[in-house]
């Protein structure tokens, strides 16, 4: 089982991600929806510059035109990019022509009343994954919202799925091993489930979050 832990901010937050095992990291960059977790290019670009081998960052992001998250990818020398804004089939298709090869681009689907939303299946030329995330529609915010969406439509999508498919939302120690065995998806994403009471990736629910995770697969 993958884990990606996301919302890192700090080194401090990195060192806890790290040091509980996660296969990847979430930094947010290029806001639009209401999210306390993002922080500047550079910051990102010096937080992935201290990955060890074998973790791999993610540029998160709520923009949508290719031109601006194609300048952060560049910035940041980031290659890997998770789109939560509803960038168009057109958008996504652009920037797949513009990153390196090897950059994985993840598509943020999101699990509402019973629907995916958007129907993600013109996108799968041009996407490596997509991550079943929840929707906040009072607040607008996309992703990080602690909320958990219907993990039996969410286990729907990844049976008829052939792309990985990424299970976020709502997800913390306590409910990851059941959410993956509903499920079965490819990784597991969580940011505002692992955070403290100042926004800092703690180290002790990183650690159980990711401990619990990679049980399920043992």
């Amino acid at each position: 089982m993958r884990v990606k832990i996301c919302g890192v901010r700090t080194r401090g937050d990195l060192k806890a991600a790290i040091d509980a095992g996660a296969d990847a990291i979430g930094l947010l960059v290029g806001q639009i929806y209401a999210s306390p977790d993002f922080i500047l290019p550079g910051t990102a670009g010096r937080i992935a510059e201290s990955l060890p081998p074998f973790v791999s960052p993610v540029i998160v992001t709520h923009l949508t035109e290719p031109s601006p998250i194609l300048e952060i990818l560049r910035k940041t020398h980031i290659s890997n990019v998770q789109l939560h804004g509803g960038s168009s089939v057109d958008d996504v298709a652009k920037i797949r022509g513009e990153i390196h090869p090897s950059g994985k681009i993840i598509l943020a689907v999101h699990v509402i009343k019973g629907e995916a939303i958007p129907d993600f299946e013109p996108y799968i030329p041009y996407i490596n994954a997509i991550v079943l995330d929840s929707f906040n529609k009072s607040s607008g915010q996309a992703g990080g919202t602690g909320k958990i969406h219907d993990w039996k439509k969410s286990a729907e999508i990844v049976r008829r799925t052939k792309i990985p498919v990424i299970l976020a939302g709502g997800l913390n120690p306590q409910n990851v091993a059941e959410a993956i065995r509903t499920v079965h998806p490819f990784g597991v994403d969580a940011n505002s489930g692992l955070k403290d009471k100042n926004r800092a990736c703690s180290k002790e629910l990183c650690s159980a979050f990711v401990r619990e995770a990679k049980k399920e697969t043992k």
